[in-house]
C-alpha cells in the first residue's frame, strides 16, 4: 500500500515535469515557475493516490479534499494571469489577452493531470491487487505502467498545434512609398523620421504568412487580434527586439492582404537572421480564443470568394 502511494505521486509529478517542459518551449518564464509546479504537482499526486483506499475505506471526506485542489488549481491560474497582466508594460511587444488566457488556462488543466496520472497508477494497483489477486510486485508494476501510460497519452495530447501547420510562411520585401512603410505592397504605418526609415531598411526583416489550402478556418485563425499579438510576442521572445520603450515606430504590426487573406509583417530583431524570424513565427502555438471563431467558414476558401 505504502509504495504505490510513492509510486504514485512520482508518476504524478513525472507527468506534469513533461508537459512543463512543452509548455516552456512555448511560453518562456522565469525559473522559479519550476519549484511552484513541482510543489502543486505533489499535492495533486498524493489527492489522486489516496483517492482510491480512501474510498475503499469509505472515507467519502476525500472528496472534499479533491474540490479544494481544484480550488486551489483554479486560483493558480487567476494568479497567472495576474501576474502576466502586471507584467504587460515592461514588455517591449505586449503578449495580449488572448495570450494570457492561453497560458494561464493552460497551467491550470494541466496541473490536473497530476491527479488523474496518480489516480489511475492506485486505481490499477488495486484493481489487479483485489480483483485478479496478482501479487503485490505485479499489482505495483502494471499500476506503475498505467500511469506512465497515461502521462504519455496526456504529453502526446497536450502538444499544441502551431501557425507552421496551417499557414507558410515565407520571407517579404520591406519598402517605403514616401513616408509609407510596406511589406510587399501592404501599407503598415506612416514612419515620419528619415532615420526609423533607414533602420528599417537596414536592419529589418519581413515575412509573409500565408494560410494552407486557401482555407477561410486557417485565414481566420492567423487573421484574429489576439493570434497576431501573440505571433509578435512570440517572435520578439525568440530573437528580441532592436527598440527602446519611447520608439513606437518599430513595435511589430501585422497587416491583413486582402489579394489572399494572408498576413504580412515587418520586424527588426537583435540578431538580423530571416530563417530564425520564420522559425519563430511558425512556432508560436494556436490559441483557442482565435480557432472557435471560424467554423461557419469552414465550407468556404479564399480563391472561392474571389470567383476564382
Amino acid at each position: 500500500m505504502k509504495s504505490i502511494f510513492i509510486i504514485g505521486i512520482v508518476i504524478g509529478i513525472v507527468s506534469r515535469l513533461i508537459t512543463l517542459k512543452t509548455d516552456r518551449k512555448q511560453y518562456p518564464t522565469e525559473p522559479n515557475m519550476l519549484v511552484s509546479q513541482i510543489v502543486l504537482a505533489i499535492i495533486g499526486s498524493a489527492l489522486g493516490a489516496m483517492l482510491v483506499p480512501a474510498l475503499i475505506k469509505k472515507s467519502y471526506t476525500s472528496i472534499t479534499f479533491l474540490s479544494l485542489a481544484a480550488s486551489q488549481f483554479r486560483q493558480v491560474r487567476h494568479s497567472k494571469r495576474q501576474s502576466l497582466t502586471d507584467m504587460e508594460e515592461s514588455l517591449l511587444v505586449k503578449r495580449g489577452a488572448g495570450f494570457i488566457e492561453e497560458i494561464s488556462l493552460t497551467y491550470e488543466v494541466r496541473s490536473y493531470t497530476c491527479i488523474l496520472t496518480a489516480l489511475a497508477t492506485s486505481s490499477v494497483y488495486h484493481l489487479c491487487e483485489t480483483e485478479l489477486y496478482i501479487g503485490e510486485f505485479g499489482s505495483v508494476f502494471l499500476g506503475a505502467c498505467a500511469g506512465i501510460g497515461l502521462a504519455l497519452i496526456f504529453k502526446k495530447f497536450f502538444v499544441r498545434e502551431s501557425i507552421g501547420s496551417i499557414a507558410e510562411v515565407i520571407p517579404a520585401k520591406i519598402s517605403f512609398d514616401g513616408p509609407l512603410l510596406k511589406v510587399n505592397d501592404v501599407v503598415i504605418s506612416n514612419i515620419g523620421l528619415e532615420s526609423s526609415r533607414q533602420r528599417y531598411l537596414e536592419y529589418g526583416l519581413a515575412v509573409e504568412i500565408i494560410p494552407k489550402d486557401d482555407n477561410y478556418i486557417n485565414s481566420g485563425i492567423i487573421l484574429n487580434q489576439g493570434q497576431r499579438q501573440t505571433i509578435a510576442n512570440i517572435a520578439y521572445s525568440r530573437l528580441g527586439i532592436m527598440r527602446t520603450p519611447d520608439e513606437p515606430d518599430f513595435i511589430p504590426l501585422l497587416r491583413r492582404n486582402p489579394k489572399n487573406e494572408s498576413l504580412v509583417m515587418p520586424y527588426i530583431p537583435i540578431e538580423k537572421d530571416i530563417n530564425k524570424l520564420i522559425s519563430a513565427v511558425k512556432s508560436t502555438p494556436i490559441i483557442e480564443s482565435a480557432r472557435g471563431n471560424n467554423w461557419a467558414l469552414k465550407r468556404f476558401n479564399t480563391k472561392q470568394q474571389k470567383g476564382v
